[in-house]
């Protein structure tokens, strides 16, 4: 666990400094909304290309697909979400196509090496997992600094982390999943099918997820421009800290949740949710408090001077945040339950309400309309969701309980 939550924090911190040297080495914003252009698109990918098969594989306590099958199953994933996507970005993106699909690229490398994490996780080497996450961090910021120093290219810095994520795939992550397991990809189309069909309704719930605040960031976008959404982008890189904090804390409990789900532990489970669910409380306010302290000075020592008119956005951003923890961590608890399409109703009432909400919103509160649209269509999921989870605990615990 030290190594795996070092390792999320390293590269976690590693991932948001891409958009503080480009916004810090660019003359204006509008490489960084490029840039941020590309992860929101990313952001569609990575559901789609996750197939959530991973929160399924560590949850998978009565072994119902082997990891070769998990394997093989995320390269083809992979392969149909970033074609889906290539051609998302044709359509919608047409000035900054180029470097989106490089970062689309990246990130197929960063989604392989993510499911041979959950084969370690399955076997209790997320030490493994860590080492893994801090040299792609690492390697991958260095060289995306160097190259965009060197080339004012966005493209080329991309491509450069590219090749750095493939070498740590290639020589470490691949190795070490395969002393624990055999990783070799082999499925049939019947299980396939089968696990595709499991899926299906959580992948469609996270792709929702991920483009409701993607919307919200295309109206801002369309509304008031590229440097808008660039300026939005590099202050937003800070607010993110809560939501991959919350993953931190619950993801290495997954398998823990499975196991109690298994055992029919309602009482054990229903502690141990509301622990997750205080902690993310806890996180919240003390990145709001460190906000309020030093947000300013942090933000001009990393941005400069002409971030500071943008200093406003930090505290609605936090709240929109931390309700995509929330949404996420019940997202994938009903997975861990196997209740998939009680996470379809939870996401498509967010996606569907983000639509009017960033409309008006970003109208009445400018940038600020995108985190206000946000945090309320990801509460009126989560509220659903919540009590979707709480009842399916409910009844498939009623005997202990």
């Amino acid at each position: 666990m030290a190594w795996y939550s070092a390792g999320s924090v390293i590269y976690l911190a590693c991932q948001w400094f891409l958009s503080v040297v480009v916004a810090r080495m660019s003359a204006g914003f509008d490489d960084a909304g490029a840039l941020a252009l590309a992860m929101s698109i990313g952001n569609i990918f990575t559901p789609l290309a996750y197939y959530n098969t991973r929160t399924y594989q560590v949850s998978d306590v009565k072994g119902e697909y082997s990891n070769s099958q998990y394997v093989a199953f995320r390269l083809v994933t992979t392969l149909a979400a970033f074609v889906a996507c290539a051609v998302y970005t044709v359509l919608t993106a047409e000035l900054a196509v180029v470097p989106v699909i490089a970062f689309l690229v990246y990130k197929i490398v960063v989604v392989i090496i993510d499911i041979l994490h959950g084969v370690d996780q399955q076997h209790s080497r997320l030490d493994y997992a860590g080492i893994s996450l801090i040299a792609q961090g690492v390697t991958s910021l260095g060289f995306f600094t160097l190259v965009f120093w060197l080339t004012q290219s966005l493209t080329l810095a991309i491509c450069a982390m590219t090749v750095t994520a493939f070498l740590v795939l290639c020589l470490f992550d691949w190795r070490m999943a395969g002393r624990l397991d055999d990783i070799r990809p082999r499925i049939g189309r019947a299980e396939a099918r089968s696990l595709a069909k499991a899926c299906l309704p959580a992948v469609l719930s996270g792709v929702l997820c991920s483009a409701a605040i993607t919307v919200s960031r295309q109206f801002l976008f369309v509304m008031e421009g590229e440097s808008s959404l660039g300026s939005y982008a590099s202050v937003a890189t800070l607010a993110v800290i809560v939501q991959m904090a919350a993953s931190y804390i619950y993801n290495p409990l997954l398998g823990t949740f499975a196991t109690l789900a298994e055992k029919q532990d309602g009482a054990a489970l229903r502690r141990l949710i509301l622990r997750v669910c205080l902690a993310v409380v806890g996180i919240t306010l003390v990145v709001s408090l460190l906000f309020w302290l030093f947000g300013e000075w942090g933000l001009k020592l990393l941005f400069g001077e002409k971030i500071i008119p943008f200093v406003g956005l930090l505290q609605p951003m936090l709240l929109c945040t931390a309700a995509t923890a929330y949404l996420w961590f019940f997202m994938d608890l009903l997975i861990v339950l196997r209740k998939m399409k009680e996470v379809l109703v939870g996401n498509v009432v967010a996606f569907v309400a983000v639509f009017p909400l960033s409309y008006g919103l970003i109208m009445a509160c400018g940038a600020n309309g995108v985190s206000f649209a946000g945090a309320i269509a990801y509460a009126l999921g989560c509220v659903l969701l919540a009590r979707y989870t709480f009842s399916a605990i409910g009844v498939c615990c009623a005997r202990v309980d």
